[in-house]
């Protein structure tokens, strides 16, 4: 077993699951779905809920202001 150098959890790579583009995929070796660092560079960011809500309703602030003042 090998470990992510990014969080240091351990991973493992299998020959036979590789990229489109042809490179080894490294996997969970409890789930053995792909690893899914959260340091990696291409995880994309990650909202939660309350942050969601937030967006909602500065979005719906800005809505009432512009047919407020038309």
């Amino acid at each position: 077993m090998a470990n992510c150098y990014r969080c240091g959890e351990e991973i493992y790579l299998d020959p036979n699951v590789i990229s489109k583009y042809g490179k080894q995929i490294p996997l969970d070796p409890i789930t053995n779905q792909p690893h899914d660092c959260p340091n990696s560079a291409y995880r994309p960011e990650r909202k939660s809920l309350g942050s969601d809500l937030m967006d909602l309703e500065e979005r719906e602030r800005e809505r009432i202001k512009r047919n407020t003042y038309k």
